[in-house]
């Protein structure tokens, strides 16, 4: 399309053009700021004066409807009030007001102007056009790494709190004390952030399709495999907190609990590789030797949780175990490495929606349902609720057996002595 056919078009008539349009010849810097305002909607005119202001010595009620790029509220009606993410480069005085009104502004620094690498958000030092691959590839990267470190995150949030909570409910002492919390809440935060948000680029981010900016940061795979690998923890977790017997240990004692809280946080140790992924790609190990941070992190909190565990004491309220206990709870969170290639069989499309592409939605409803998030989120939860109360229930009746027992044998001695 020709810069000329694109200012006589009316903002709806432009809807239309939008998927279909490539190059935009012989256009003015003007067209390309209208451009990107009916993109985005960035810097719209959103009331009568702003638009009079715009479009001088015309009637707002007869052409508002008519010129580009139309004003906030006809534009937020014709595309759901949501637009798309828009980057325009520029090296001149007049492109200032398109990379202003853009998402993301990239002027030249060598060749640009003043006034284009003021209105810019980022500046091309070397004027080399590559330069702005590498700025989305590591854009996306940082937007995946951010959502590995969230996957990981709810992880160990629903674990650590659901534990707890059944704990206090089935009559235990919390298994994890203020101290094991505190050090769950520095591998949940402080460690995983390090080795989750360093997480180099790969190319292959390239090739997917940019997401909307309304977008979710946690996808429909990703409540998958948090509700997976919850629900193994919280399961495994239970198990232990009713099975003492199986490390010859009393019920509720420091040797019990240290028991749980390590095999808890070797789980953590061994799903933050899984979380490395947070598609269907089971790939754990992949290009780890490119991730020093990664590998230093993992060591860091295999040595501090052999040194709590240890030599902790009175302080962190843990006893040293034995190697067969070491075995045992660190085997038992190594399972988590198959876990997370079990949870990536159990077909779970990301929904197409949060996907941009001008036209490309349409025919797509959005998933506006809350609830079955919500559903996702407390399932392990409620599975473990309902494992707790039946062993309550089980207890229950073995006492009451018991009783009836004992009180059959004291009417059979009072009987006895009569």
């Amino acid at each position: 399309m020709t810069g000329e056919e694109f200012r006589k078009l009316t903002p709806a008539q432009l809807d239309e053009k939008l998927p279909l349009l490539q190059v935009l010849a012989r256009s003015s810097p003007e067209d390309k700021h209208i451009l990107v305002q009916r993109l985005n909607g960035g810097l719209m005119p959103e009331t009568k004066e702003q638009w009079l202001e715009a479009h001088p010595k015309r009637n707002y009620e007869k052409d508002r409807d008519l010129l580009l790029p139309g004003y906030k509220e006809e534009w937020a009606a014709a595309r759901g009030g949501v637009g798309e993410v828009v980057g325009v480069t520029g090296d001149g005085t007049n492109d200032g007001p398109a990379l202003k009104a853009a998402d993301v502004g990239l002027s030249m620094g060598l060749s640009g102007t003043d006034v284009a690498k003021k209105a810019s958000d980022i500046i091309i030092m070397d004027d080399n056009f590559s330069s702005i691959v590498k700025a989305v590839l590591w854009g996306r990267s940082v937007f995946d790494n951010i959502r590995k470190f969230l996957q990981f995150q709810l992880t160990v949030n629903v674990v650590a709190l659901t534990i707890t909570f059944l704990a206090a409910v089935s009559g235990y002492n919390p298994p994890l004390n203020a101290v094991m919390m505190l050090w769950v809440n520095l591998i949940m935060d402080t460690m995983g952030a390090l080795a989750l948000g360093t997480e180099p680029p790969e190319l292959e981010l390239l090739d997917r399709r940019p997401y909307r900016r309304d977008a979710s940061l946690v996808s429909r795979p990703m409540w998958r495999n948090i509700l997976v690998q919850a629900t193994y923890q919280l399961a495994m977790l239970v198990f232990l907190l009713h099975r003492p017997d199986l490390f010859d240990c009393e019920d509720g004692s420091t040797h019990h609990f240290t028991i749980i809280f390590n095999a808890f946080v070797f789980c953590q140790v061994f799903n933050e590789f899984n979380a490395r992924e947070i598609g269907d790609l089971f790939a754990p190990m992949r290009y780890l030797s490119r991730s020093p941070m990664f590998l230093m992190v993992i060591a860091f909190t295999t040595i501090a949780q052999w040194l709590i565990v240890e030599y902790g004491g009175d302080f962190t309220q843990t006893t040293p175990l034995t190697w067969e206990e070491w075995k045992i709870t660190v085997g038992l969170g190594a399972i988590s490495l198959p876990m997370g290639f079990i949870m990536r069989i159990i077909p779970v499309a990301e929904d197409p929606a949060t996907f941009a592409g001008i036209g490309g939605n349409d025919d797509v409803k959005k998933d506006s349902s809350w609830l079955r998030v919500l559903v996702l989120f407390l399932f392990p939860v409620l599975c473990a609720i309902v494992y707790q109360l039946l062993q309550e229930v089980q207890e229950l009746k073995e006492d009451y057996a018991r009783y009836e027992e004992s009180l059959s044998e004291a009417q059979e001695s009072t009987g006895a002595e009569l």
